[in-house]
């Protein structure tokens, strides 16, 4: 006779498993079914019973909101189950994102990569369009050519082959990294402290439209809101390279010359600086005779000293604002760091094939190819951020942005608080009270 057998352990374990996974079943659909009721069922929810009944009495149900129910239980019935919210979610969240390059307040947003873009990234790098890769094209076929020189050596003449062997790489390749990662630190550096300026240049600047169309008279408070809106577009200009174009030749001069005479545009192209000459007319216009009011009593300017003094503090700041810019622009990232960084990374990827080719064979020039690619790459995008106003592609610290929003909002405070345009051309044709 057999021995009795010992109870198995496991299925209990088995049917906890099998339990658990048919409530997490039960309570998903259950999700999706109440996610997917009709819009009776939340009139239901919303009207059938009491909004603050007290604690042990029962909702009140009305003869409406019965038929309501019935009519959302007939619904549920006829109609699906909805798909995967989230999915929904992300659908909508990319047609917002998409959508002429918006948020979901219509703001003007930069350029952003999300996780969809993969496939178009890879395919804009084997088409030879990635910016990048046509910037390191150079130095990246150079060394797939070394690659190459080096394999083939190492094929039909093993015994005359230079053999670096690893241990040199090994031990400089730390080093490299280091330098690597200091220089992008570095240029990252100036590029976010560009966008922290221009951040400020849009706060400066609201805080002018805000308080001028109450602390000037309502013409001279005209006269400066253009200049307010004109600034952005000059500092643009001025950042970009285009300071010594005429205004009429670039391209925002749609932006820029609708609010201004031609005397004044005469005056801005004798400066060097364009945004310091639309920052001395607005100095102009603050401390004129004519930005005070008609018949204003000493009092009253004593009244409206503290806002006028917050304007002449903002056009202070706009100057300091337009001297950091100024600094990012005229010094870079010492040259003898990024001498040495380039002379350090040619050597190491010019030697790297007579190291992999005893090692792979064939297979070292796509390695090698890779990784010169990848080295390469992390340098020219250092090199890109840290002229952030000039270098870099598509407008990424966003200066036309800025500028718009600038444009924007003081066009809204002045049609608010004095119920005027400032882009009608009736406006523009009124004689200027100060001289330029």
């Amino acid at each position: 006779r057999p021995p009795p057998r010992a109870p198995s352990r496991a299925r209990p374990r088995v049917k906890m498993k099998v339990f658990l996974s048919i409530a997490a079943s039960v309570l998903v659909l259950q999700s999706l079914q109440i996610s997917a009721a009709p819009a009776a069922v939340k009139a239901f929810n919303r009207n059938g019973f009491r909004a603050r009944s007290p604690v042990g009495a029962r909702p009140r149900l009305t003869t409406a909101t019965k038929s309501t129910f019935m009519a959302a239980n007939e619904g549920l019935k006829k109609k699906p189950l909805m798909k995967n919210p989230l999915r929904a979610v992300g659908q909508l969240a990319k047609k917002v994102a998409v959508k002429g390059g918006l948020n979901a307040r219509g703001t003007p947003r930069g350029q952003r990569y999300t996780s969809q873009d993969w496939f178009r990234n890879i395919k804009s790098l084997f088409l030879f369009q990635s910016d990048i890769l046509q910037r390191i094209s150079g130095h990246l076929t150079f060394n797939i050519l070394l690659a190459f020189i080096g394999a083939a050596w190492f094929h039909y003449s093993p015994e005359n082959f230079l053999n670096l062997g690893t241990i040199g790489h090994t031990l400089s390749g730390a080093a490299l990294s280091l330098l690597l990662v200091f220089r992008t630190n570095s240029a990252y550096d100036r590029f976010w402290e560009a966008r922290k300026i221009l951040g400020s240049v849009v706060d400066n600047s609201r805080g002018l439209a805000r308080i001028a169309p109450t602390a000037l008279p309502p013409k001279a408070a005209a006269e400066f809101g253009r200049m307010i809106i004109a600034f952005p577009y000059c500092l643009r200009l001025h950042l970009t390279g285009r300071g010594q174009i005429p205004i009429k030749d670039t391209s925002d001069a749609p932006d820029v010359l609708p609010f201004f005479s031609q005397k004044q545009v005469d005056t801005i192209e004798s400066y060097f600086s364009k945004p310091f000459a639309v920052l001395s007319i607005m100095n102009q216009i603050l401390h004129a005779q004519q930005s005070k009011y008609p018949g204003e009593s000493p009092e009253g300017t004593l009244e409206m000293l503290p806002q006028r003094h917050i304007l002449q503090r903002n056009v202070n700041l706009l100057a300091a604002n337009t001297g950091a810019c100024e600094r990012i622009l005229g010094c870079p990232v010492p040259l003898s760091y990024s001498r040495h960084l380039s002379r350090y990374l040619t050597l190491w990827s010019g030697t790297l094939p007579f190291v992999l080719a005893p090692l792979l064979g064939w297979w070292s020039v796509p390695v090698t190819a890779a990784v010169c690619w990848s080295l390469f790459s992390i340098e020219e995008v250092g090199h890109m951020i840290e002229e952030p106003f000039a270098a870099l592609p598509y407008d990424q610290v966003q200066t036309k942005r800025v500028a718009d929003v600038i444009k924007r909002d003081t066009l809204a405070m002045y049609r608010q608080q004095l119920g005027i345009n400032l882009e009608d051309e009736e406006l523009k044709q009124v004689q200027p009270a100060f001289a330029y």
